[in-house]
Parts: structure tokens; sequence; C-alpha cells
């Protein structure tokens, strides 16, 4: 059988031997003997949550390909007319039972644009033929800051006031996804909820949020936190009902405690868009001067939608964003995206590279250059979000939740040159307090992190994160005390990846922990090159027993390719460049070993 799978055996023995002898692990988060994770609480309760609940679909089902209906050519001149026809002719179709109404397929071309795109409906799709220069291009003309495509729904969500009911717990702890409401309650398994916190002036004063204005008591800008402005709204799935027990989908990301807040559950319904997506092209913004202020200012907006994607997408020149997610919209998946050399004077409310202010959202596998905040939450977010593998270059600030307490966001294996923080900001832009809580920086990599614990049983932490200084001395005040810090300078090996170890535990079987980072006793496996584009080479491959059969699998558990390799096969090469764009896992199994990899394909 030709397979085309290339073997090779570098100095892999030694490589292991030397990451084995540097590897850390962390008290709050360990493998256990059944491969399970197993979450150390504090005397409360409170663990790391499960951040993995985010992106298109819960990240349960993969991105499809949807089929496409309309094919446009670029015109001379504006194509503004010729973009929006298009939208508004797919937008009258009818939707296919997977609630597509059809991909727009963009040719190849230079696509000028006069002003906003608006996509109002579910089901379509807006795709290029490539996003490196020569594919399709879409280039914001006007002169004014503007967003150029608009994923906007009319309306959003509803919550049914008849429906909420009191959390009855007498503490409901970060990470729990059980909890008890009052008798008489209507919920089933399926309903859409909210969990309503509702904090009280007590815990704006156990955070110091209630002396903002005495800093400078001159500034007329500031203003202290009010209670009745930071009750938050959590979108959570019903997925168990046992009596007045009810489990959600997500955990608690903040804890509800009589003494510093209260809690309730609402059914809410939800009139978004969803099914939408934009792909597979170059957005740049025309510009004056690198400091000019009146251009393109958001490539692509998602609001009052859900279940949505951007991939594959360069975005260069825009002043604000190349992805921007508001708080009406939730489970949005950016994937493989880049922000390039914006256009803007260097101060605030610019350059938030991809901003996001709405809830359950994954962004991964994305590039920033000369960005600012760019990887970025916004007040009063709540979680989880996730930022996942990616980069920042020649950053012009941090990166981080921004201001006004952000909650149950995961930035899990972000590189970057410059600083990544979780701070109290104090009275810093009218008072931006703290800027989150429940904040995980796991394997991440940074020029400098900050890293401040809230008062009272809220927590934030650094994990395995390479910096050469991780502190509490913020940018405006050291008196908070450090995050939980472990593991300084070296990454938590047996957990690489906190998001795709939680995901893999939960849509489990195939993709347990124990069996995505199982190692054999003298040898592991590697996929290399990992992204990969056309063929694999898989190392480490010695001392197992043969036939060795690998597997791979698409996100939602389906396979995709199967093969088995005799050890008389092990020089034979394996071409994937019939696998589409996006994530797979590889496992490979004999006699006496099971691991799966995650493999990452790049077109």
């Amino acid at each position: 059988m030709k397979n085309n799978l290339k073997i090779a055996f570098p100095f892999l023995l030694l490589l292991i031997s030397f990451q084995q002898g540097i590897s850390q692990t962390s008290s709050l988060v360990s493998i256990d003997t059944n491969g399970k994770l197993n979450y150390t609480p504090d005397s409360k309760g409170n663990v790391v949550p499960d951040f993995s609940g985010v992106g298109y679909m819960n990240s349960e089902s993969p991105i499809p390909d949807v089929a496409v209906v309309k094919t446009v050519y670029a015109v001379a001149g504006d194509n503004l007319a010729n973009i929006q026809n298009a939208i508004n002719e797919v937008s009258g179709y009818s939707p296919d039972t997977n609630g597509f109404r059809g991909t727009i397929l963009f040719k190849a071309g230079t696509y000028n644009i006069s002003n906003s795109i608006t996509i109002l409906v579910s089901g379509i799709v807006l795709r290029g033929e490539g996003f490196d220069g020569t594919g399709t291009n879409f280039i914001a003309t006007k002169t004014t800051q503007h967003n150029l495509i608009n994923f906007a729904g009319t309306s959003g969500t509803t919550y049914i006031s008849s429906t909420k009911k009191a959390i009855t717990d007498s503490y409901v702890s970060i990470g729990k996804k059980q909890i008890t409401v009052a008798f008489g309650h209507t919920f089933v398994v399926g309903d859409a909820v909210f969990v309503h916190r509702i904090p009280n002036e007590a815990w704006i004063s156990l955070l110091g949020m209630d002396k903002l204005t005495s800093i400078i008591p001159q500034d007329p800008t500031t203003v202290d936190w009010i209670a009745n402005d930071y009750d938050v709204y959590s979108e959570r799935k019903v997925v168990a009902v046992n009596g007045n027990a009810i489990t959600l989908d997500a955990p608690i990301m903040d804890v509800i405690d009589p003494v510093y807040s209260t809690g309730e559950l609402i059914k809410y319904t939800s009139n978004r868009i969803q099914k939408c997506g934009i792909e597979n092209m170059r957005i740049s913004s025309n510009y004056a001067s690198d400091t000019d202020e009146n251009h393109g200012w958001e490539a692509i907006s998602f609001s009052n939608i859900t279940n949505a994607w951007a991939r594959n997408i360069e975005v260069y020149y825009f002043g604000y964003s190349a992805v921007h997610i508001t708080s009406s919209a939730s489970f949005i998946t950016v994937d493989n995206c880049k922000m390039l050399d914006a256009k803007s004077i260097i101060t605030g409310s610019r350059r938030y590279s991809f901003n996001v202010d709405g809830q359950r959202n994954l962004i991964q596998n994305c590039t920033t250059r000369r960005g600012r905040h760019d990887y970025v939450n916004g007040s009063r977010t709540c979680g989880p979000n996730v930022f996942y593998n990616n980069t920042s270059t020649i950053q012009n600030n941090d990166i981080g939740p921004h201001h006004r307490w952000s909650t149950g966001v995961l930035f899990d294996n972000v590189a970057s040159n410059g600083s990544q923080d979780v701070q109290n900001r104090l009275d810093l832009g009218s008072g931006h307090g703290w800027s989150g809580g429940q904040i995980m920086f796991w394997n991440c990599t940074a020029g400098k992190m900050i890293v401040q614990d809230p008062p009272g049983d809220e927590r934030n932490w650094a994990i395995g994160c390479k910096s050469p200084v991780i502190t509490n001395v913020g940018d405006v005040t050291s008196a908070e005390l450090q995050g939980v810090t472990e593991s300084q300078g070296t990454f938590i090996v047996a957990i690489p990846s906190l998001f795709q170890a939680q995901l893999s535990e939960r849509l489990g079987g195939l993709l347990s922990v124990k069996e995505v980072h199982s190692m054999n006793k003298n040898n592991d496996i590697s996929l290399f090159p990992n992204p990969a584009k056309d063929s694999i080479t898989i190392t480490g491959l010695k001392g197992f027993k043969f036939p060795l059969t690998i597997i791979i699998y698409n996100p939602a558990g389906q396979k995709v390719k199967t093969l088995s390799l005799n050890q008389e096969e092990v020089n034979a090469e394996y071409k994937v460049s019939d696998l589409k764009e996006g994530i797979y896992f590889v496992k490979f199994t004999s006699k006496d070993f099971s691991k799966t990899i995650k493999l990452i394909i790049r077109k």
C-alpha cells in the first residue's frame, strides 16, 4: 500500500529526556490516573473553570464548507452595489435543512467598496479565492471611519421575566455547573437561559471601586463604579434537571455569594441571526498617512448574531480592528486571521485588533502586527471566551482584559513581544478599575506580565508562562496581591493547551485527555510540520509493536481517513493535501499504545 507517510527517527530521545527533566505541573489542574483532568478546589470549592464551551456551535461541530449559490466578479470602479445586491439576492433564498442560504463566491480580483456592506439574515457565507494578495481583495475606500463588513441582526435576545427564579445555593463557586433554584420553576433540558449575577455595593467596596474619584479629585471624567451597572447575564443552556437542581452546559465564571451578590436563572428567546461566515480573502483600507483617522475602522463586525465565523482573512490598515465581536454576539470562531499595520494615531480607542465584547467566543491561530490591545475584552464581558494559539508582534500596548471586570477569559499559548496583563487600572480611562477576574494565562510567552489578584474569592492565574517578569507591580498600583503564578519560565508539558485538553475531555470518548497526551515510556510520536499543508512527517516511531493503526478524525469525532502501518512500511510517505483546511485529531493505536495528536491543516 502506497501512503506517502514519511517516518523519521531524529534525536528525539535526547529531546524528550530533556523535556521531562524540566517539565512542570500545576497544583490547580492535573491529569489523574484515568487520564482525566483533575481540578484542585480552594476551601470554598472554587476551581479553574472549563473554558472550552466557546466558538461556532460550541466547538462541537466543524465549520462547514457551504455550497456556492452565487458567483460575483469584480467590476471597474465602486463595487458597493455589486456586492450588496448579491447579498440581498441570496438573502431572499430559503435556508436549507442546515440553516444555510448558501455561499456567495467572490472571484479573484480587486473590489473597491465605497461604504459599509451589511448582512441582515441568517445562513449567508462570503467567500473569496485567497488572501495572499493574488486572490480576492476587498478595499475600503470611504474617507470617514466606518465598518466595512457588518453581520448585523436587527434584534437580539429577550428574557422571559415570568420564568425568573432565584438561585438558592448559599454559595455558588467558580467552575460549578450545577445550581439550585427556587421551587416552582419551569426549566427543562434544552432551555436557553441567562445566569443573572447581581452584585451589591459591598462587592464594589470590596474591590475598592467606590474610591476611584478620590484618586485625582479634580478629574471630572473619573467615575466610581455603581453596583447596578455591574449585574451581568451569562448565556447558558440547560443540560439536566433534577428537581430544583439545574445543570448548565458551561460553568459559573464568577462567585455568587449572598454577602456580595445574588443570582437568578431566567429563560430567554433569541432573534439573532446565525450560521453566517466570511472566509478566504484580503480586506484592506485606503489611507492618507500612517496617522490617518478618516478611513476604514473595523474590517468585520459581528452584532446580534450567534454561531458564525471569520476564517482565513488578512486585514491591513484598518484603524480599530480586524474583527469586533460586540456584546450582542456569541459563539463566534475567528480562525487563522491577521490584523497587520493599522493606520491611526497611537492612543486610546484604536488598534484593538481582535476585540471580544461578547461571550463564548474563540479567537485562534491569529496574528497581529503594530496593534495596541491585540487580543482584548471590554467592559463587563461574560465568559467563557478563549484566545488560543495567537501571536503578536510590535505591540504598542498590552494583551488582556482592558477594563471594568471581564470574567472567565483564557489566554492559551499566546505569544507576544510585549506585555500580557490583568490588573487594577484604577482611574485610567475614566475609571477602568479591575480589568477582570478569573483570567487565565496558560503556557503564554510575553516580554512582561502583570498579574494581579482581586480581593475576595475571585482569582487570576499565570500558569506555565515564559516571561522574564511576572509581577503584581501594575501600571498604576502595586498595592494588589500577585495572582496565582506557577511554573514561571517552563511550559506545562503534560497539558500543552488547557483549551484543547478541556475541549477534548468535554467531547469525550476518542478525545480523552489520556489519549491526547499519553506517552510511550521510551518514545513520543510527533507530527512535522504542524500546521501542515500537503504532507506530514511522523517522528518518534521506535520500539512500538506493529501494526500501528492511524485514524484521522475531525473535531466532531468523525473518521476522515484510516490507514495501517506495518513495520516494513516505516519509510512510506503520507500526503494530507486532500484534507480541507481546519483542525483534525490523529489517533495512533497499537497493541500496547494509544495516542492522539492535534493536526492543523492550512492551505
